[in-house]
């Protein structure tokens, strides 16, 4: 009994282990995910195209005609005929001060003229009596010499009485102020009752012209043999953006090179002409100006899209033969709204990838992704 009871202690372990290890076989294992093989993409082909060369510079706009309305009297200010920001007329009266001390001034200055020339009459008069007299000896030449005199005198208040009239009367006039062309008209310094005229208070309003208007740039000096070449075939055509605000552009060409470039910051400035109807664009606005240059073929043109940066460098991911991907560093020539033009990158006909870029890693390999499907009661895009 003894012995078999040591037979038994000896192989339940055994049976025991072979039992644990029979129920462990039956435990089943965690599901590891398999990462895909292929990562869906979509993608574009490179193109090349012809393309319009321009330059942009910032710059400001200014007025052709921009004047300060000041008064050339002293009085009081009678009216202002039109508001605070209106647009003038030519010959348009703006302002008017008090005429009637000016009225009475020309009348006096006048009446002074009336005094001289009968006074110069009655001298020439007496002059050419006396004349014959003199040949005879009837009157001494002294005595004639002296009516000449009186009559080159009275000549002279006559011509001074007519200069006082002619003073007098820009005077007057100067207390009509006019607008000399369509201006947009600025806030005024003083009202209807005001004493204006005098050194304190000359200056009444300001006026500008803003159809057409200005707008002044300077690019380097060292541009400037490009935009010579351009402008030898013909007015060098460009385009004015309000700044900030792209949707806000006008058509304009070069109208004016300084003649002279600036030594302290090796520019040349130039300056366009473009229509403004709608008044805009105001005076001292910053634009950006984009000159044409001409056309540039045979350019590299990619989808916006298609771009990423890493660091200060911007690549973009090419599909290889065999559907694996690479990088390619990229040199940005200029925006084309939705797509870019190239200076360097990938070759015309090369696919790359515009979405799922994020996904990608060197050597990935990709697949074309069904295209989208659109949102429930919108349309697809049209091709």
């Amino acid at each position: 009994m003894i012995g078999h009871t040591g037979r038994s202690c000896a192989w339940r372990p055994i049976a025991s282990l072979a039992v644990l290890s029979a129920l462990s076989g039956c435990v089943e294992q965690p599901h590891v995910p398999q990462r895909p093989t292929t990562v869906p993409v979509r993608t574009a082909t490179v193109v090349s195209e012809t393309i319009a060369l321009h330059q942009t510079l910032p710059g400001f706009t200014v007025s052709p005609r921009s004047i300060e309305i000041d008064a050339r009297v002293e009085g009081f200010l009678l009216k202002q005929a039109i508001p605070d920001g209106a647009i003038t007329k030519p010959d348009e009266v703006v302002y008017r001060i008090d005429p009637r001390p000016f009225e009475a001034a020309l009348a006096a200055a006048e009446g002074q003229l009336v005094t001289a020339t009968a006074q110069r009459d009655y001298a020439k008069k007496e002059m050419e009596r006396n004349a014959p007299l003199v040949k005879i000896s009837a009157i001494s030449q002294q005595n004639f010499d002296q009516l000449v005199a009186n009559y080159q005198e009275a000549e002279g208040q006559v011509l001074t009485a007519q200069a006082n009239v002619t003073s007098a009367t820009i005077n007057l006039s100067y207390c009509t102020m006019t607008a000399p062309f369509v201006g947009l008209l600025g806030p005024s310094r003083y009202f209807e009752g005001a004493v204006v005229g005098t050194a304190a208070t000359q200056n009444l309003n300001s006026l500008v012209q803003l159809d057409p208007m200005w707008a002044q740039f300077s690019p380097a000096a060292s541009s400037w043999p490009a935009f010579r070449a351009r402008m030898a075939g013909g007015p060098l055509a460009a385009k004015v953006v309000f700044g900030g605000n792209e949707t806000i552009t006008a058509p304009a060409k070069v109208i004016f090179v300084d003649n002279q470039a600036s030594t302290s910051t090796a520019t040349l400035m130039m300056r366009v002409e473009f229509a403004n109807p709608t008044a805009i664009f105001r005076p001292g606005v910053y634009v950006n100006v984009e000159v044409a240059l001409g056309d540039q073929p045979d350019t590299l043109v990619i989808p916006q899209e298609a771009l990423f940066a890493r660091e200060t460098d911007l690549f973009v991911w090419r599909v290889k033969p065999d559907d694996t991907v690479e990088t390619v560093r990229v040199e940005v020539l200029r925006k084309l709204g939705p797509t870019v033009a190239l200076k360097s990158g990938p070759a015309p006909g090369d696919r790359i990838v515009v979405d799922g870029i994020q996904r990608l890693k060197p050597g990935s390999k990709v697949a074309e992704a069904p295209p989208r499907t659109p949102p429930a009661g919108q349309s697809p895009p049209v091709k």
